[in-house]
């Protein structure tokens, strides 16, 4: 069982080091806001995941096949990538440095359960990931199995979100006006390609 959980753990390192929304944004608010924000992003972003793990553990797979369900959740989920674009671009046009807010009324933990959860192709993503990647070292996997996988994926993404956290909260110190405001556009150019990429996957 421990060779179900390594597998779990270095695939989830694997995935969190992926370029992708949740990095970005955290990278975003973590070059004003240090460790503490980038971390919130990040812890948000692995509840979010976690819920649509059990969900897909739970045989809920219905979600992804309920067309208006896959379609809302797409569109809440580029209008909330495409806001957070916004507010990038806003920053970029500040002369001097000002930390990232949060959006309004949500904290960036919020943000990160959101940008998670908001995403309907987490449903095939783990259903996918969690019967290949099981069955490669179980041939008959049983309930714990599915457990100790998941775990062993919480585990591995906790570690990445320290560690990236810590490395945008050690790197803020080298940040001047002008880098933040080129690496406000270089983020809010890759959250608005997400929020598009996201409705043309859905729709098309």
């Amino acid at each position: 069982m421990y060779r179900l959980f390594l597998a779990a753990l270095a695939l989830s390192l694997i995935f969190c080091a992926t370029p992708g929304a949740v990095n970005t944004q955290a990278l975003r608010v973590g070059v004003t806001g240090g460790f503490r924000r980038a971390f919130g992003v990040e812890m948000g972003s692995i509840v979010g995941d976690m819920s649509w793990a059990v969900l897909a553990l739970a045989g809920l797979a219905v979600i992804w096949d309920n067309d208006i369900a896959r379609i809302v959740l797409a569109i809440v989920g580029s209008a909330f990538l495409i806001y957070l674009a916004y507010q990038g671009f806003q920053d970029a046009r500040s002369k001097e440095i000002q930390e990232v807010n949060a959006p309004k009324g949500h904290t960036d933990f919020v943000t990160g359960v959101i940008m998670s959860f908001a995403n309907p192709f987490q449903i095939p993503f783990w259903i996918g990931i969690g019967s290949s990647s099981i069955a490669v070292i179980m041939s008959d996997p049983g309930l714990m199995d599915f457990v100790v996988f998941y775990f062993g994926y919480l585990v591995g993404a906790v570690i990445w979100g320290i560690g990236y956290s810590a490395l945008i909260g050690h790197g803020k110190r080298y940040i001047t006006p002008t880098l933040f405001r080129v690496l406000s556009v270089i983020c809010a150019a890759v959250l608005l390609y997400f929020a598009l990429n996201l409705l043309y996957s859905t729709f098309l």
